[in-house]
């Protein structure tokens, strides 16, 4: 049963009410919140009880509002643990809100920033640019001449969402208690999806992630990334430069400024691929509304209130993958998963290695500038969910933005191919990686953790005898496989003891031999015979016994 916060009341009541009206009364009964009552129909209405499942989730989503619907979109990237007809409705999710007063905009403004519009802009168009679930966004004019875009906090979003945000936690950590059974918690999904809603709350956040990509393309000639006004900029609100350029879907207007889309469409991969590789810190929503040409040779990029990370682990993951593929090495990729503790299921090692074959085999042989990559990520995550492997959370994001990048690069080009550019751009990256500068400095760094490791392990050693001392240190062990051990066990026993049975049957044997005692058979005593005879049977028992279990295993 849910204990509720009281003051949340009215909105867990609103939750259950549109959960009950989509057919989900099985949660409801199943959640048993404390203090709520709510009427369940007799019969579901005919309209609703013909949609599908994906349908259903996503009309109570886009009812439930905007923490919901951006859930939604979350989880619509997930195609590692849901099925794609739900992925597929979830795409669908849209961020349909009213724009809220002019006059509200110029409160906040006021109250966020210390001064009037009319102080700071020489122009604002009052009409809404743009208006999404968080905020909305005007076009100006500052007094000193650039032109910008401001966006602005909705009035009380902030309230509205962290109320959302507790009672999503709460009905995530029940649904995983009544399902305990599944690879990924949803209450893990729910908090990774808090942490990064909570940062788009703040504008400081976003705009702290545009002076990121300044730094990171400052020497870039391929990509501009817009100023930010530190002096109009608060936590509700957000003022940049404005670009000029011409949104990468418009292909009619580059080709009118004789613009090569097919060009952009490489600079725009290339550039993501930077992101990615060589700074670990990448757009996590690339898609052509957020991407401008510049000029012939020249994109940028806005909004940067959703970015991923990839850390130096998962990025040797990937590349490790990526090669092992090229190789064929099964057995590579296993551990590379294992390593990064995504397999949850040892014992099913070989359906993976079957699964891996036949994905591996598939694409191999398949000219390159062939492979979808968009297909190729789908599969990898079909193969996750299947096998209930649990990639890192980083890999949802990433993968979300390589299919709109290939998505974008093929309606700027029809042969466009990420999978070629891919190729090329690793060949270097790894070209690059070991010059020997490069090198140094990875060998510094590897000297330097290896001398950390040598200083923390005797603390961590002094801990660990400690907690042993104190009777501190736990062992878990899992029942269900605790059978399987114990046979395992008792095997070992048995050989062990045939095989000092065989030692002293062959020792004893000699014994005898040497002494010439008793009835012999060509000069050699019956009993050492006999003696080496058994040692032989039994050792070939043994031999057949060791074998036969190996190849079970």
């Amino acid at each position: 049963m849910i204990k509720i916060n009281y003051k949340n009341f009215k909105r867990y009541k609103e939750i259950m009410q549109v959960l009950i009206k989509y057919g989900f009364t099985f949660l409801v009964e199943k959640l048993k919140i404390d203090g709520i009552a709510y009427k369940i129909p007799l019969v579901i209405k005919e309209d609703i009880k013909n949609m599908s499942t994906g349908e259903r989730i996503r009309r109570t989503l886009q009812e439930l509002g905007p923490t919901f619907i951006k859930l939604g979109q979350i989880l619509s990237t997930r195609t590692d643990i849901l099925d794609p007809s739900i992925i597929e409705e979830l795409s669908k999710l849209q961020n349909d809100v009213e724009p809220f007063e002019f006059e509200n905009a110029k409160k906040i403004f006021k109250s966020e920033i210390g001064l009037e519009f009319e102080d700071v802009f020489e122009e604002l168009n009052e009409n809404v640019l743009g208006s999404a679930s968080i905020g909305q966004v005007y076009e100006g004019r500052l007094k000193s001449g650039e032109s910008v875009i401001v966006k602005i906090q909705r009035p009380n979003i902030e309230e509205s969402i962290r109320c959302d945000l507790e009672i999503l936690y709460s009905l995530a950590k029940a649904i995983d208690e009544h399902y305990n059974e599944n690879m990924i918690k949803l209450s893990e999904v729910v908090e990774e999806f808090s942490v990064s809603l909570v940062r788009e709350l703040d504008y400081n956040f976003e705009g702290r992630n545009c002076e990121k990509f300044i730094e990171i393309f400052k020497n870039d000639k391929n990509t501009y990334i817009p100023k930010v006004y530190w002096d109009y900029t608060s936590k509700k609100v957000l003022t940049l430069e404005k670009i000029d350029g011409v949104k990468i879907s418009d292909i009619i207007t580059m080709k009118e400024k004789n613009w090569d889309p097919k060009k952009i469409a490489n600079i725009g991969a290339l550039s993501f691929m930077k992101q990615v590789f060589i700074h670990g810190f990448f757009h996590g929503d690339p898609h052509p509304g957020n991407i401008f040409a510049v000029d012939k040779e020249k994109i940028a990029f806005i909004d940067f209130g959703i970015v991923g990370f990839i850390d130096n682990v998962t990025l040797r993951f990937i590349t490790d993958i990526f090669f092992a593929s090229a190789n064929k090495d099964i057995d590579k990729i296993i551990s590379a998963l294992i390593d990064l503790d995504c397999i949850q299921d040892t014992e099913n090692i070989r359906k993976l290695r079957e699964e891996l074959s036949y994905l591996i085999h598939y694409y191999y042989n398949m000219p390159i500038k062939k492979i979808n990559v968009s297909e190729l990520v789908n599969e990898l995550m079909r193969f996750a969910r299947k096998n209930k492997v649990k990639l890192p959370s980083q890999f949802a994001p990433l993968a979300k933005a390589v299919i709109t990048i290939e998505g974008f690069g093929k309606v700027l080009n029809p042969d466009f191919s990420l999978s070629l550019l891919f190729k090329d751009f690793i060949r270097e990256f790894y070209i690059n990686k070991f010059k020997p500068m490069n090198l140094l400095v990875d060998s510094r760094n590897y000297i330097s953790d290896i001398v950390n490791d040598i200083k923390i392990i005797p603390r961590q050693m002094r801990l660990i005898l400690k907690n042993l001392e104190k009777s501190e240190i736990k062992l878990n062990i899992d029942e269900k496989k605790f059978d399987h051990l114990e046979k395992a066990i008792n095997n070992m026993t048995n050989k062990l003891s045939i095989s000092l049975i065989i030692s002293s049957l062959l020792v004893g044997s000699s014994l005898v031999i040497t002494t010439n005692m008793g009835p012999t058979i060509k000069g050699y005593p019956l009993v050492g015979i006999v003696g080496y005879t058994l040692a032989s049977f039994m050792g070939i028992i043994l031999i057949i016994s060791i074998l036969f279990s190996t190849k079970n295993n």
